[in-house]
Formats: structure tokens, C-alpha cells, sequence
């Protein structure tokens, strides 16, 4: 008796999923698709160097539509961040939220204490500031168009590596002395 009502609640569920689907819940087409954006390739030295996926993706970002304390912001965080590794890697990662960049950004100030360049905190907040506002423009608003870039960044750092393995099989590393 409770399989036969199992097996009537399974087949209603799949009647109203193929409903809902056909009238209507799933659109076919929503109109044309949004233009993917062109993935310029990273130079040979950037591919060489790159230690994440989104070290390989655009190091710019077009601001001129921002307001312009976030465009200031940008300048600030372009001096800051691109001393010590290319501006690519944080335009292209997946994080968005202030407070994980709060926590990413406290280990960068003190590394960067530690090589003798202090960071202030109006620097830090300017910094924090454009990374916020920059996550929710492109990549919250954006998402489907920043999930397809990832995604593409992804593939092209799956070659990249393959192509260090390739070469690291060929030229070994010495053993160790020990």
C-alpha cells in the first residue's frame, strides 16, 4: 500500500515538474544571448608566474562608469596591490564579500610590514572600499557573465600547468643531497 502511494506522489511530481516546465517555469529562450566578453591570453611571463587561476585572467578593470571616490579608490588600490602581484589576480577572483577581503587583505599588510612598506589604514579602506564596490558591479550583477570568465580562466590554468608538468617530466628536478 505505501509503495502504490509512493509510486502515485513520484508520477504526480514528475506531471507537475513537465507542467510547470512547458507553461512556462523554464523560459526556452529569454531573448538573445549576452555578449561574452573577449578573454585577452595572458603574456608568456604572466602565464609563467601565475600561482591561481585568476592570475591569467584581464588585470584592468573599466572604471569609467564608477563613481569617483570608487575611481580614486581604484587608483589607490592599483598602487597598493600591483607592488606585489598582478592586479589580475584579485579582479578575477571569485570573492565578493568586504569581510573576506578583510581577513585576505590583514596577511598582505603584514607581509608587506615585513619588506618594509607599511600600509595605512586609509590605504586599507580605500582599498576594501573599491574591492566591494568593484565584486558587486562585475561579478554579483554580472554573475552569469563573471561565471563564464571563470570558468574559462579555470581551463586555461588547467593548461598551464599542464604544460608545467610536461616540462618538469622532461628536465627533473635533481635529488636532493642529502
Amino acid at each position: 500500500m505505501i509503495f502504490k502511494r509512493l509510486a502515485l506522489l513520484c508520477a504526480l511530481l514528475a506531471a507537475g515538474c513537465a507542467a510547470w516546465r512547458m507553461w512556462g517555469g523554464i523560459p526556452v529562450s529569454a531573448g538573445p544571448a549576452p555578449q561574452r566578453a573577449e578573454i585577452p591570453q595572458a603574456s608568456p611571463e604572466r602565464r609563467a608566474a601565475a600561482l591561481f587561476y585568476s592570475d591569467l585572467g584581464p588585470d584592468t578593470v573599466d572604471i569609467s562608469s564608477y563613481p569617483p571616490e570608487i575611481r580614486r579608490d581604484y587608483a589607490v588600490y592599483a598602487r597598493i596591490c600591483a607592488s606585489c602581484h598582478t592586479l589580475a589576480r584579485s579582479i578575477n577572483s571569485p570573492y565578493v564579500g568586504r569581510s573576506w577581503w578583510e581577513f585576505y587583505i590583514a596577511s598582505m599588510r603584514m607581509r608587506a610590514h615585513f619588506h618594509g612598506r607599511p600600509l595605512s589604514k586609509e590605504d586599507i579602506g580605500s582599498v576594501l572600499d573599491f574591492l566591494e564596490y568593484d565584486a558587486n558591479e562585475r561579478k554579483v550583477a554580472r554573475a552569469a557573465q563573471f561565471e563564464e570568465t571563470k570558468a574559462e580562466l579555470k581551463r586555461r590554468f588547467e593548461a598551464v600547468l599542464d604544460e608545467r608538468m610536461e616540462q618538469l617530466q622532461r628536465h627533473p628536478l635533481p635529488e636532493p643531497s642529502r
